[in-house]
């Protein structure tokens, strides 16, 4: 492993959460890790997703062949958005493969997937203040589907303080895109009022989940501060 890795941030850590790309990078560097952030563009999963697959195709070109740039030739990819390690990793190589869709495919993790290895293998930084905290989490169907399950629960469980109340439903409602459609608001909200009477029940005093979309979904229902699990490993840090 390295001591340099390659983040693609997505669109959500751009435009909407640059905290949450800001936390990554402090909590790699606390481990000796120097982050490289190649151009970038959206990894195509939006597009793909509702049918425009020759936009998909441009947008996942060009970021493939960025992160193989960037990454080439042993340097690990990381991912804070669960959809665009999913795109990046398997579903944009099934329907566009080349080489450099290969060779990403093999370098990807997703951010809690990656740290939790290093963990494992005895080199994360865990020196973490305390932080007394009880923590609704939600698991997204995009980390579900690639098994990313015990990673970020295992992660948050190592600051001092800390309890994690799981959610027992994953689906939001939200969908990626399809929550955000007019026609779709009355069918995402009874999806996501399930989840929205969890967390409320938890009595959490903060949310977390690795999905944007998911996050501004239980934020919306909940009106509990939401974030990725990345920013508490940050500010446990701090």
């Amino acid at each position: 492993m390295a001591n340099k890795i390659v983040y693609f941030t997505g669109c959500f850590a751009n435009y909407y959460s640059p905290e949450m790309g800001r936390a990554l990078v402090s909590v790699l560097e606390k481990n000796g890790i120097e982050v490289i952030v190649p151009k970038q563009k959206c990894c195509g999963m939006p597009m793909m997703a509702n049918g425009n697959l020759a936009g998909a195709r441009k947008k996942f070109n060009y970021i493939v062949n960025s992160l193989k740039e960037a990454s080439f030739p042993d340097i690990d990819i990381i991912t804070t958005c669960p959809s665009c390690n999913m795109m990046l990793r398997k579903e944009g190589l099934s329907f566009f493969d080349s080489e450099a869709a290969r060779f990403v495919a093999n370098h990807i993790y997703d951010a809690g997937e990656f740290l939790w290895r290093m963990h494992k293998d005895g080199r994360l930084n865990t020196k973490f203040h305390k932080m007394p905290l009880q923590v609704f989490y939600h698991s997204p169907c995009h980390l579900n589907v690639q098994n990313i399950i015990d990673a970020p629960i295992g992660l948050l469980k190592l600051i001092p303080g800390i309890t994690i109340v799981k959610a027992t439903i994953n689906c939001c409602g939200m969908g990626g895109s399809y929550g955000m459609k007019k026609q779709n608001f009355i069918r995402s909200r009874e999806i996501a009022g399930k989840v929205w009477e969890e967390a409320k029940a938890s009595v959490a005093d903060i949310a977390a989940t690795e999905c944007g979309g998911c996050g501004l979904q239980i934020e919306a229902g909940t009106g509990m501060e939401v974030v990725h699990p990345l920013v508490l490993l940050s500010r446990a840090y701090q």
